[in-house]
């Protein structure tokens, strides 16, 4: 039997390094490529596959990334294993995708072969993390973990995608919330965070790995 696998990432580079590394046993076939959240969840709905795999962090698409994406691909298909290739380092995060629903989780900077044997832990239902990520889970306290383990879901989604570049507006589009919500749950977030200007949730995420 061959795995059938859709991927996306917004690298051309990453998605070709992907294939290659899936593909390279002969086990698994990659039956599509996408570079955002709409391109994969209309692949997804035109193409069966047994494991979908993604990067966590792709900007464009009215459906977004993150939390969000991984949230729409449950909802739509609700039995299909899901492995997200990933950079951040940030257990709450982290730990945000494995109770959302991730299988699997692959830091990017490891090698593309786990991508292939996550894959293949998720198709049968088996978790699979990245040493680097498993060291995450098992060294944090993830409750109490820095001064973002006081921020909820929503103020941590909002943190990291205003550090990547997004406006208030942009982002509430994207969560499908209000300006006037983000506007508080950014501010909530900076209260609970210790900081002064918008300038710092930049610096912040980027020390702290949410981005």
């Amino acid at each position: 039997m061959v795995l059938r696998t859709i991927i996306a990432d917004d690298h051309p580079v990453v998605l070709m390094g992907a294939r290659a590394a899936l593909e390279a046993n002969g086990d698994i076939e990659v039956v599509g490529e996408a570079s955002d959240g709409d391109q994969l969840l209309a692949l997804l709905a035109m193409n069966p596959c047994d494991v979908v795999i993604s990067d966590f962090s792709m900007p464009g698409g009215r459906h977004g990334d993150g939390l969000l994406l991984i949230d729409h691909i449950r909802r739509r298909h609700p039995r299909l294993p899901i492995v997200m290739l990933t950079m951040v380092n940030n257990a709450a995060v982290l730990q945000a995708m494995r109770l959302r629903g991730a299988l699997g989780l692959c830091d990017k900077r490891a090698p593309l072969r786990e991508v292939a044997v996550a894959a293949r832990h998720a198709f049968f239902g088996r978790p699979y993390y990245s040493d680097s990520i498993r060291r995450q889970f098992d060294e944090s306290i993830l409750p109490a973990e820095g001064l973002h383990g006081r921020l909820s879901l929503r103020e941590l989604e909002v943190v990291r995608l205003y550090a990547g570049g997004l406006s208030i507006t942009a982002i509430g589009e994207r969560l499908n919330r209000s300006i006037k919500t983000v506007s508080r749950q950014k501010r909530d977030a900076m209260r609970k965070l210790g900081l002064d200007h918008d300038g710092q949730i930049a610096e912040y995420a980027r020390e702290h790995g949410i981005t």
